[in-house]
């Protein structure tokens, strides 16, 4: 999957979720590739294991621009990407390999986070 992401002003908290469970009330658990000031990059199990990823993709960062991050999920290896960069590189079998995308604003102060441009790619399992 990829997708642009701008974090007005980069305040707040948000996430790409992905093999992810839809819960009653709209909330998700599962992985989240996050965005926002300190966590762009990290990789975070909603409802779950918590932060699964903890090195930032920060450096990668167009603070006040569009950002195109990209997510590959084959089998139990995860990677994420932003603007290019590799983000995440993790080998997780205990994790999800289905399940549901969904776009995340953390709840808290005012936030504006747009999304824009995504392209979802599904290849076919062995699994």
């Amino acid at each position: 999957m990829s997708l642009e992401i701008l974090l007005v002003k980069n305040e707040g908290n948000s996430g790409v979720q992905f093999r992810s469970e839809a819960l009653p009330g709209g909330s998700v658990s599962g992985y989240q590739a996050d965005v926002g000031a300190g966590w762009w990059g990290k990789l975070y199990e909603e409802h779950g294991r918590g932060l699964l990823w903890d090195k930032s993709g920060e450096p990668h960062l167009k603070p006040g621009e569009w950002n195109q991050y990209e997510i590959v999920a084959q089998g139990d290896h995860i990677q994420t990407f932003l603007n290019g960069k590799a983000c995440v590189d993790l080998k997780d079998e205990k994790g999800a390999k289905r399940g549901v995308f969904a776009l995340q604003l953390h709840s808290g102060g005012p936030t504006e986070v747009r999304f824009r441009n995504p392209k979802l790619e599904i290849l076919e399992s062995s699994e």
